[in-house]
């Protein structure tokens, strides 16, 4: 088994059991990325840098640093993106949205001051009455703040409905987290910057969590679990991304748990063209 498992891989469950079989038992890794997504990583950049509690911009003042590591981390994954496949083809126009959006977020202002920026933390995942998992969860924290708060940093296409912030599990892996390493019951805070036709707009939405949600988050690792040493894997083609998902080629081909994966490279590379290299090499040697 392994020793740890990450928010990420969470959702990818909760989405849609097959697709994490693929991803993460599999290692069935694609090169597959969005434009809006290569955004969201360059302006995360950029607010690490102006956070950054020791040197970073907010305690020099100087845009000029978070600026250069955002239109960095966009031009390394803006060559990810296949753009004829993009509602907005122009990379370019994009960057500066992006670019516009990471300095809508620093002018909007705020009392932060972050202890530590992007650090991996590690805990347990305890239910109140069935104890721990065999299993750790791993999270990395955008923020935490000098009175042990979390600050998590979202871009969005569009504002997020109305108490979206309340149900997102995200926030009750961070909250387990500071629990454990900095024994705080902490609040978490989505620095939420979305589009509009106006300029970007930025929001922040403040939730907390109690022991009854850790406990659901501990139900749903432990389905995961079962999930896995059961055999109980199931596509979900309900789930939102099942119309582009990259797996989908072998998804309608999908019968029943085990599900072979074609015998060949050439055979994976018909259904997932889009495979990294290194997960070909690791499944089918060189």
């Amino acid at each position: 088994m392994r020793e740890h498992v990450s928010i990420s891989e969470i959702r990818e469950f909760q989405a849609c059991p097959l697709r994490w079989w693929y991803r993460y038992e599999n290692g069935l890794w694609t090169e597959k990325t969005s434009s809006f997504f290569a955004l969201g990583t360059a302006v995360h950049a950029g607010l690490a840098n102006w956070y950054e509690p020791l040197n970073g911009g907010k305690k020099t003042g100087d845009l000029t640093m978070p600026i250069k590591l955002y239109r960095a981390a966009f031009a390394d994954e803006s060559e990810k993106v296949n753009w004829t496949n993009e509602s907005d083809k122009d990379p370019i126009s994009q960057s500066a949205l992006g670019e516009e959006m990471l300095k809508a977020a620093i002018f909007e202002g705020d009392d932060w001051t972050a202890k530590a920026v992007e650090r991996t933390f590690m805990a347990d995942i305890a239910h109140s009455r069935l104890g721990k998992l065999p299993i750790k969860l791993k999270s990395v924290l955008d923020m935490v703040t000098n009175t042990n708060d979390v600050v998590e940093h979202k871009t969005a296409t569009r504002k997020w409905e109305e108490g979206r912030e309340h149900g997102d599990i995200q926030a009750t892996a961070y909250v387990s987290v500071v629990r454990q390493n900095y024994d705080h019951n902490p609040s978490v805070t989505f620095n939420i910057v979305s589009k509009h036709s106006k300029g970007p707009n930025v929001e922040r939405r403040t939730t907390t969590r109690t022991q009854d949600d850790i406990d659901r988050l501990y139900i749903t690792v432990r389905a995961m679990l079962d999930a896995k040493e059961k055999g109980a894997i199931y596509p979900n083609p309900t789930a939102f991304v099942h119309a582009t998902c990259e797996f989908r080629k072998l998804c309608d081909k999908w019968e029943a748990h085990p599900q072979p994966l074609p015998a060949t490279a050439s055979g994976m590379l018909t259904v997932l063209p889009s495979i990294r290299q290194s997960s070909l090499t690791k499944i089918y040697g060189e």
